[in-house]
């Protein structure tokens, strides 16, 4: 499945590395896959981490890295860097042959470009996966939230479900955001809530992994 959300920072690689160690947990063997990691200066931070989880090199998790924090094709633009889509496909299907479930990551949000006019929902699609939608529990979430979903479906990808991440109970709006959003998109939403420690509450976690139908 590809964990994707409506922007950058919002916590999707929280989220991936939650829901790996609870797949890991209940005796799956789970990889990561995050093809394109940006804002690298040495090592790849998300695919690091992910990768001190599930065991694999960073060579089988990120295929390219880019060192300004861009979009992927920004890159391309910025830094002459050129991705090869039909190896990101390949090698994505040569890690289903190897684990389980395959957790795969974009960087920043759904419709953030690849290529030129080739983006997260396309790459979803030549894969063949389903998508987590993860989003922000703040003002603004509901907006963002569901125009990230309705690109989704007019694209034609599955949604498996919400996570809306970071609750501090600090902002009105966290009192009727995942309400409203579940009326609006007709999925289940999961809250999470804000915290330093990196794993969440088993409940919490046992919801996420109920989306993905396990």
């Amino acid at each position: 499945m590809l964990v994707s959300g409506t922007g950058t920072g919002i916590g999707k690689t929280f989220i991936a590395y939650n829901l790996v160690y609870t797949l890991k947990e209940k005796g799956y063997k789970v990889g990561y896959y995050k093809p394109i990691e940006t804002g690298v200066e040495d090592l790849p931070e998300d695919a690091s981490l992910l990768c001190s989880l599930t065991g694999q090199g960073l060579e089988e998790v990120v295929l390219s890295k880019c060192r300004l924090p861009l979009a992927p094709y920004a890159c391309t633009l910025e830094e002459g860097m050129e991705f090869d889509l039909n190896f990101i496909v390949e090698h994505y299907r040569k890690l289903t042959q190897r684990y389980d479930f395959v957790v795969v990551e974009g960087a920043g949000g759904l419709a953030v470009p690849i290529k030129k006019g080739y983006n997260y929902a396309h790459l979803a699609l030549d894969l063949g996966i389903p998508m987590l939608l993860i989003t922000y529990a703040t003002l603004g979430t509901i907006h963002h939230t569901y125009t990230t979903y309705f690109y989704a479906k007019s694209m034609g990808l599955d949604v498996l479900g919400i996570v809306m991440n970071g609750f501090k109970g600090e902002d009105v709006s966290e009192r009727t955001n995942s309400t409203i959003v579940k009326e609006l998109t007709h999925l289940e939403v999961v809250e999470t809530p804000w915290q330093e420690d990196r794993i969440l509450p088993l409940p919490v976690r046992e919801r996420i992994v109920r989306l993905v139908g396990v």
